[in-house]
């Protein structure tokens, strides 16, 4: 099956619009995480916190300078040289100096995005270095082919992007992306998942890090489809390779800021003290043990002389405390742990509480 082809110059147009476009979404969400940062300036940085927050201000700058050479490529391309070069010839030129500038911003912005979300998953794997030895083998590989890439380009003066000696390190580049990306996209997803599942031993449902799931699923698979997509039209030998491509370098801030302020708007939405409705925990304890709490309780006497089973429900609008506060205190620190990325650490220290609470013949 064909695409059909689009003109270069209008190609051209279309993805300086759209990287403009999605700049603006990114810088939104930008100085929305800044704020959010500077809105707990109160509380103590750590190593990783210092490191995410240094890597959204290179960011910031690093895509902000791609979007002005673009404009400045599209000023040339279409007013400036017109007359006298052409908006085709101009965007078929890649030895200019504008058009590696924009190639080397490119790979400097996706390697940042790469290195971040690999030390994310580092940090979240207890910093096991294993774990992530592959990603960063990936990273490296894609480095080396955007280097390649950068020195082609150097070479062909006019020529395509479609040209054969470029066509075997452009697939290897996208390929390895998609692979790195969803790699550690997993690993990250996974761990939090497996911790969520450990969770639910003191609780009746899970409410929690499952959420934290959803939103990096969610938030990696836009940078994702942007790769996938830009394969797709590589492959077909279409011009909208160049919208696709474009899109990347913003795609890949948005990606990076959206955890962080969607993290912060679902922790901010609850309570510090927040409310669970109806949820039910069953203790091993003896006939006249009794709470102090407030809680609803009922002590069944069928078990006879030994041991009976105390159901403690809590009911709506009743606080969790506890081991449920362990958790609670872990969903209201995530805006930190995304940005700050101390999740890795509030992940060890909420199995250690579950750990340290869990009492001898507990049942749920």
């Amino acid at each position: 099956m064909a695409i059909a082809q689009i003109p270069i110059e209008m190609a051209g147009l279309l993805s300086v619009w759209l990287e403009t476009l999605l700049y603006g979404i990114f810088a939104s969400l930008f100085f929305e995480a800044v704020f959010i940062v500077l809105k707990k300036k109160n509380k103590l940085p750590t190593g990783p916190s210092k490191i995410f927050f240094g890597a959204t201000m290179v960011m910031f700058i690093s895509i902000t300078a791609h979007v002005a050479i673009n404009l400045y490529r599209m000023l040339r391309g279409y007013v400036w040289l017109a007359d006298s070069v052409g908006p085709t010839a101009y965007w078929e030129n890649l030895s200019r100096w504008d058009n590696i500038t924009h190639g080397a911003l490119n790979t400097f912005t996706t390697l940042v995005g790469d290195c971040v979300i690999i030390y994310r998953c580092y940090i979240i794997w207890d910093s096991n270095l294993p774990i992530v030895i592959l990603p960063i083998a990936i990273a490296t590989m894609n480095l080396a082919a955007n280097f390649v890439v950068l020195r082609q380009f150097a070479q062909l003066s006019l020529g395509s992007i479609f040209s054969p000696s470029l066509v075997h390190w452009m697939n290897t580049i996208y390929a390895l992306a998609f692979a790195q990306n969803a790699m550690t996209t997993g690993l990250i997803v996974y761990r939090i998942w497996r911790q969520d599942q450990q969770s639910k031993v003191l609780l009746s449902s899970s409410f929690r890090l499952i959420i934290i799931v959803r939103i990096i699923v969610e938030s990696a698979s836009i940078y994702l489809l942007n790769i996938l997509i830009a394969i797709i039209f590589y492959a077909f030998n279409s011009n909208g390779q160049y919208i696709a491509e474009e899109a990347i370098v913003p795609v890949c801030g948005i990606t990076f800021t959206l955890i962080t302020v969607r993290l912060y708007l679902h922790t901010s939405a609850s309570d510090p003290t927040t409310q669970y409705p109806d949820t039910q925990l069953k203790f091993a304890s003896t006939p006249g043990m009794t709470t102090d709490s407030g809680f609803t309780t009922t002590i069944d006497q069928s078990a006879g002389a030994g041991f009976s089973t105390q159901a403690v429900s809590i009911k709506e609008h009743s606080f969790v405390s506890d081991g449920c506060d362990d958790v609670g205190r872990l969903e209201d620190s995530l805006s930190d742990s995304i940005d700050n990325t101390p999740l890795e650490h509030m992940l060890r220290d909420e199995k250690v509480e579950m750990e340290h609470n869990t009492l001898p013949g507990t049942a749920v």
